[in-house]
C-alpha cells in the first residue's frame, strides 16, 4: 500500500514545483516588459494545470499588455468562468472591455464585481468614469458620492465629480468639488488642470496662470505651456505669452494653435501700450539680469514702476 503512495507523491511535487517556478518567471518578464517570454512561461503552466485561474488571469494581463484585447478578453473570461467571484478577474476584464471600446459591457463588469464586493473603491470610481464617457453624469455622480459617503477624503471621487457638474453646466459646485480634492491632495495634477479650465472657461485668466503655474511644477507638458500662454496674451502680458509659447513649441513641433498664438503675442508686443504689458517685471529685475536687457523700456522703466 506505501509503494504507490510514494510513486504517486513523485509524480506529483515536480508539476506543483514545476508550476510555481513558471508562474514566477512569467511574472518577472511580464515586470520586465518581456510580455512574449512571459506568455511562453504561462503556456507551461496551463499545460501542467488547465483550469488554474491565476494563470489566466496574468495571461490577459500579459496580452492586454502586448495589445492583444481581444485574447486578453478570452483569457479573463475563461479565469472568470473557473471563479466567478474573482474581483481581479472582473477588473481584467472591464478594463479590456474598455480597450475595445464596449463601454456598456464594460459597466456591466462593474456591477457584477460590485455584486460580490459592495464597498471596492476601485470599481465604483472605475465605473463613474466610463459613464463619464458615455456621458450620463448623474449616474457618473452617484457611483462618486457612494465612493465619499465610504470615504469622504478620496481626492478623485472629489475631482470626477467636479468634471462631471462641469458637464452639467454646475460650475459653482463643480469648483466647490474641486477645491474638496485640492484640499485632500494639493498635488492632485487632474484637479488643478480642471481648475484651470474652470477659470478659463469664466475669463479668469490670472487664475489660469496661477493653476498652469501650479500644474507645471507637476508635470511639465507642452498643453500646459500652450494654455499658461494663452492666459498670458489675454492678460496683454506679451512677453511671458512669447516664452511659454515658445516653450510649448520647443517640446511639440507639431502645435498650429499654439503657432498662431505666438504670432499674436508678437505682434501684441511690438505696438503695446507703455503703461501697460511692455515693462512686466514690474521693478523686481536688475540691470543685467536675464531678461532685462531686452526690455525696450529700460532706461525709463523706474519712471512706470514704483
Amino acid at each position: 500500500m506505501n509503494a504507490p503512495r510514494e510513486e504517486a507523491t513523485e509524480r506529483f511535487l515536480p508539476s506543483v514545483d514545476r508550476l510555481e517556478s513558471s508562474m514566477v518567471t512569467a511574472r518577472r518578464a511580464l515586470e520586465r516588459g518581456q510580455t512574449e517570454e512571459a506568455l511562453l512561461h504561462l503556456d507551461v503552466a496551463l499545460r501542467l494545470k488547465p483550469e488554474y485561474d491565476p494563470a489566466w488571469l496574468l495571461r490577459g494581463y500579459a496580452l492586454r499588455r502586448g495589445g492583444d484585447f481581444d485574447a486578453a478578453l478570452q483569457s479573463f473570461a475563461h479565469a472568470l468562468t473557473i471563479n466567478r467571484d474573482s474581483e481581479e478577474g472582473w477588473l481584467g476584464l472591464a478594463t479590456t472591455l474598455h480597450d475595445l471600446g464596449r463601454f456598456k459591457e464594460e459597466v456591466g463588469a462593474y456591477d457584477e464585481l460590485l455584486k460580490r464586493n459592495p464597498r471596492s473603491i476601485e470599481a465604483w470610481i472605475d465605473k463613474g468614469a466610463v459613464l463619464h464617457e458615455l456621458k450620463d453624469y448623474r449616474a457618473a455622480i452617484a457611483c462618486y458620492d457612494h465612493v465619499l459617503s465610504i470615504r469622504p477624503e478620496h481626492a478623485p471621487a472629489w475631482n470626477n465629480k467636479g468634471a462631471a457638474l462641469l458637464r452639467l453646466g454646475d460650475d459653482d459646485a463643480a469648483a466647490r468639488c474641486i477645491d474638496e480634492a485640492l484640499h485632500f491632495d494639493p498635488d492632485f495634477f487632474d484637479a488643478m488642470v480642471n481648475r484651470m479650465f474652470l477659470s478659463q472657461k469664466h475669463g479668469q485668466n490670472g487664475e489660469v496662470v496661477l493653476w498652469a503655474d501650479r500644474a507645471l511644477r507637476i508635470r511639465d507638458t507642452p498643453w500646459l505651456w500652450h494654455l499658461k500662454g494663452l492666459g498670458h496674451l489675454a492678460l496683454l502680458e506679451s512677453t511671458l505669452a512669447i516664452r511659454s509659447l515658445e516653450r510649448a513649441i520647443e517640446m511639440d513641433p507639431s502645435q498650429k494653435e499654439a503657432r498662431a498664438a505666438l504670432r499674436k503675442a508678437k505682434v501684441l508686443r511690438e505696438r503695446v501700450d507703455f503703461y501697460r504689458g511692455v515693462y512686466e517685471c514690474f521693478g523686481t529685475l536688475q540691470p543685467g539680469d536675464p531678461g532685462c536687457a531686452e526690455c525696450e523700456i529700460q532706461s525709463r522703466c523706474r519712471e512706470v514702476t514704483p
